[in-house]
């Protein structure tokens, strides 16, 4: 009873928190498209937003994470980035797919966890050496396959940094999340046999290495979240049937300080109407995770 005492009462002070941001004179933000090389002589795409007033006092930095499949702009990536840039955090997200060229056009469609670790690594240290950045309030937002990405780089303080806050959209993090997506375990094995055999193997049109596999076998981020101390909020959709509902709950109860909101959306079951351009569920979901940043950066 206590337990659900808590979450009824963090969502609304969530909500309420929300509408006040809504209701917010909006600060006049920057955007920059940027290319940034990486290891192997490969190239990330990425973009800012950012208040136009950096300069004037240090900021704090959200780094933005998308899911297997997507871009830096899917499933609302752009909205949640311009809403928390209006909100005075500047932001920075990136699309995973690399690119074989500085001008970022020829996508190579091929990544791993490690490789989505390292790039976002990349922006962080690009957005602390060019810009007003405060490197004690870095936040980290994840979705899917990104969540992923963002539960193992706050669990670890991965590229050196304590990042204070972490906000999840259905985290792809537990033992089977990635083998379920994949069609369950068979069918896991049976990719990544032919991986191992022909040097790769393409699902949904992404180039899968052995290595992607063994990025995902050998780190369990939910098994190490009770590292992370510092605040974590988790939204899923109880239709989600991409990463399960219980995959969720399970990566957020693991954290020792979690706050969790519950939608129900069949409109967007794994998306949770985020990407939509008029949402009424986008809208409070967008407020809430802003107000998260806002309240622990």
């Amino acid at each position: 009873m206590k337990r659900g005492a808590l979450y009824t009462i963090v969502c609304v002070c969530l909500l309420s928190i929300a509408v006040l941001i809504l209701d917010a004179e909006e600060t006049e933000i920057l955007t920059e498209d940027i290319v940034i090389e990486n290891d192997g002589g490969l190239y990330t795409r990425a973009q800012i937003m950012i208040p136009a007033n950096y300069q004037e006092k240090r900021l704090p930095l959200v780094s933005l994470s998308h899911g297997f499949r997507g871009s830096m702009d899917s499933a609302g990536g752009n909205y949640l980035a311009e809403n928390l840039a209006k909100n005075g955090i500047a932001t920075i997200r990136m699309d995973f797919a690399r690119c074989r060229d500085a001008e970022g056009r020829i996508q190579m469609n091929q990544y791993t966890v490690n490789t989505m670790i390292s790039d976002q690594i990349d922006c962080i240290d690009y957005m602390a050496a060019h810009y007003n950045i405060d490197i004690d309030r870095i936040g980290l937002y994840g979705r899917s396959l990104g969540g992923r990405v963002a539960m193992a780089m706050a669990n670890e303080g991965y590229g050196g940094y304590d990042y204070q806050a972490l906000a999840l959209v259905a985290p792809a993090g537990n033992q089977d999340a990635l083998q379920y997506y994949m069609g369950g375990q068979k069918n896991w094995n049976r990719m990544k046999s032919k991986a191992e055999r022909d040097g790769s193997v393409i699902h949904q049109k992404v180039i899968l290495t052995p290595d992607f596999f063994l990025s995902v076998e050998d780190y369990i981020p939910s098994q190490t979240a009770g590292k992370f101390p510092h605040p974590v909020f988790v939204i899923y959709n109880t239709e989600d049937y991409v990463v399960l509902p219980e995959t969720s709950i399970e990566c957020a109860e693991n954290y020792k300080d979690v706050h969790i909101t519950r939608i129900t959306s069949v409109k967007s079951p794994h998306g949770c109407e985020m990407g939509f351009k008029s949402s009424k569920t986008k809208d409070q979901l967008i407020a809430e995770i802003t107000a998260f940043f806002l309240k622990n950066l």
